[in-house]
């Protein structure tokens, strides 16, 4: 079995680690580990979702994992990576945002093997005098300045940064001692923009107790094509929690990834090993046109957050809108999800094809659909339609629903009124 440290580096999951050799942090005596969530949204993004798969190979490799959701620290507010003060969460918001991050953690592992903590339970009760004199002493005002986040806030005159912010890497260095004492804790792992954060508390700890621990992170994905931030689309974030991303535009995401995009991405977010990736990829290389990458990633990653029967379905409805065009061949909870997610518009039969092709979004004009229509380019449920004269017919209709496709990518449910 391979160790630790070279299944991280071949993941591409190694950014920074403050040990002189990655292998002493992970291949020498077991860690116990932690990672701090904060609960400023009440739904983790897909960004986050490389950070649970990282874990995932710690907790495999007989490493202890620890889950911070930082109630404390979230009515805080982490100023890293953010041009301007965040907006404060009062403490209700908070609360059920950390309840709802709680569950869905639980469903990422798949299991019940690591320790869920709440940082408000030491943090509420630290009294302010002793917190200045046992923790702000060894944090030097010269050295957080340093900090590009800080130095760029500073600079700005209109943004500034307030003090409740600038507390922030103390809180989090206080956790890791707090969890080191209590859990035996001697490891902070997280996403390269917490790097300065983990190693204050790498060096807090040290100052405070001549013990050794240890930081280590991975490299946040960005899209290569767009520059964005992961977890970003035209649409907005992309959420885990079905409620606000559904698991059909969930698997719409991972679809519609670029080819440069496509090794990174079954690297870090699927748990597929090296020789199934490189056969997904060999296999995509054969044809890049059928998108049979995408289709393996798009699974696999739903697969990992919406369970194995959402993602069948997504697989499914993807295939009928992108595909054969075939509606009758979904059952009718799959038809339920195509008409709450895909692009729909309400028509009556003995509607013309034309007025449908307009209101559907797919032409601009009656003179467009009918060139569409000339250059076969509409296809109804699967089939090519080409008479402008064409009328929607209660047969065209299943559970009333047909599909409507203007080209490969551009498609419409139509529901009857």
């Amino acid at each position: 079995m391979a160790k630790l440290s070279a299944i991280l580096k071949e993941r591409g999951y190694v950014y920074q680690f403050s040990s002189e050799k990655l292998e002493e942090i992970t291949d020498g005596p077991k860690r116990t580990l932690y990672l701090g969530i904060d609960p400023s949204a009440d739904s983790l993004q897909v960004g986050q979702l490389q950070a649970f798969l990282v874990l995932r190979y710690f907790l495999e490799d007989g490493h202890k994992v620890i889950l911070v959701i930082g109630r404390g620290t979230g009515m805080i507010g982490d100023p890293g990576g953010k041009a301007a003060e965040r907006a404060l969460l009062d403490a209700e918001t908070v609360a059920r945002n950390a309840e709802k991050i709680s569950e869905q953690v639980k469903r990422l592992f798949g299991s019940e093997d690591f320790t869920l903590v709440d940082n408000a339970e030491w943090l509420g009760k630290l009294h302010l005098i002793e917190f200045l004199r046992e923790v702000g002493k060894h944090f030097t005002v010269n050295a957080m300045l340093q900090r590009d986040f800080i130095r760029d806030r500073v600079k700005d005159p209109e943004k500034g940064i307030s003090y409740t912010e600038f507390s922030y890497a103390l809180l989090q260095a206080y956790d890791y001692l707090y969890l080191h004492e209590k859990h035996g804790c001697d490891l902070q792992v997280g996403g390269s923009d917490q790097w300065g954060n983990i190693i204050s508390g790498v060096d807090f700890i040290r100052r405070r107790t001549g013990e050794v621990v240890y930081a280590f992170t991975w490299p946040l994905l960005v899209d290569k094509t767009t520059g964005r931030k992961f977890g970003k689309s035209e649409a907005g974030t992309i959420w885990l929690e079905a409620a606000k991303t559904s698991p059909y535009q969930f698997y719409q995401f991972w679809i519609n990834a670029e080819d440069e995009n496509l090794r990174e991405y079954l690297l870090k977010m699927t748990m597929l090993s090296k020789t199934e990736i490189d056969a997904a990829l060999e296999l995509h290389k054969r044809d890049p046109k059928e998108r049979h990458g995408q289709q393996i990633l798009a699974l696999e990653v739903t697969k990992l957050v919406h369970g194995e029967e959402e993602a069948m379905k997504a697989e499914r409805i993807s295939q009928v809108l992108f595909g054969d065009g075939n509606v009758r061949g979904l059952e009718r909870d799959s038809l339920e999800m195509l008409k709450s997610t895909a692009p729909s518009q309400q028509v009556q039969t003995g509607f013309p094809i034309i007025d449908a092709l307009v209101a559907a979004g797919l032409c601009h004009s009656k003179r467009e659909a009918r060139q569409f229509l000339a250059d076969e380019a509409v296809m109804l449920n699967g089939q090519t339609i080409t008479d402008p004269k064409r009328k929607l017919g209660p047969d065209d209709f299943y559970e009333g629903i047909a599909l409507l496709a203007r080209g490969k990518k551009n498609v419409c449910v139509l529901m009857l009124s």
